[in-house]
């Protein structure tokens, strides 16, 4: 992307790193086999919107026989809780309980970081060889024209503990777009789910997988932090985000005051 349509500083966040911002992600060895799904990775995924009033589909027609065939309609969640209503027979086409209720859910694919990998056999007990694997993920909204170049200069000197400036990539790996990480939109989602996203490497000839630099990794776990204040971190970490946030907001004053 090019540098005038930029809200932010350009390379402040990779000046302040230690190496870049991003890094690619590569296989270990001569092995072609794409590695698997690390910390502090970007990715593609699925993202859902919290609305701040979720539907709910209720029986309109239901068939027995054929439950494909049977029909919905929407209303309010809050109006249609099971705490409103009886129990619902079981749904064995949406696999679910008297007591489940089904929810609209909307998404849209957007790019995220990985943060944390779980494993479960909550479903199955004992079983770790069919384990529900998900991944604790940040996703990365890109800005709009609403947001204006002080809307983003705020994200970007770290004044929001519930957001963190993610730069477009500049000569090497990186988002096409600058946007913001909304923690206050995390949520779990299923590595099946995950698409690993790739930038072209011109030294290797291919596309290849990348994720944050270990410094931009930090970085993020710090700011989270601010958001989550109980969240202990380890003392390096935490004197790094220390550090990063206390250059870049010098700079952004720096450079601010330098203007006419």
């Amino acid at each position: 992307m090019s540098s005038n349509r930029l809200k932010g500083i350009e390379g402040l966040y990779e000046c302040c790193c230690t190496d870049s911002f991003y890094r690619w992600v590569l296989p270990s060895g001569t092995t072609f086999t794409p590695p698997p799904i690390e910390e502090g990775q970007i990715c593609q995924a699925p993202v859902w919107y919290n609305d701040a009033e979720a539907l709910t589909l209720v029986e309109d027609n239901f068939n027995p026989w054929e439950e494909e065939k049977s029909t919905w309609r929407l209303t309010n969640f809050s109006a249609g809780n099971s705490k409103k209503r009886l129990f619902h027979r079981p749904y064995k086409t949406f696999n679910l309980e008297s007591d489940d209720d089904l929810v609209v859910v909307k998404c849209k694919v957007r790019p995220v970081v990985t943060i944390k990998k779980a494993s479960s056999d909550w479903r199955v007990p004992g079983n770790i060889e069919n384990l529900h694997e998900t991944w604790l993920c940040l996703p990365i909204f890109r800005y709009k024209d609403r947001h204006t170049q002080q809307y983003v200069i705020h994200d970007q000197r770290l004044d929001r503990p519930h957001h963190f400036y993610f730069p477009p990539g500049a000569t090497g790996p990186g988002l096409n777009e600058e946007g913001a990480a909304k923690f206050t939109e995390m949520q779990f989602i299923p590595e099946r789910n995950l698409t690993v996203s790739k930038c072209y490497c011109t030294q290797r000839s291919m596309s290849l997988p990348y994720g944050l630099a270990e410094d931009a990794f930090h970085a993020v776990l710090g700011h989270i932090t601010l958001f989550f204040p109980k969240i202990e971190i380890d003392h390096s970490t935490k004197k790094w985000y220390e550090d990063f946030s206390s250059i870049v907001r010098e700079e952004i004053d720096r450079m601010l005051s330098s203007k006419p």
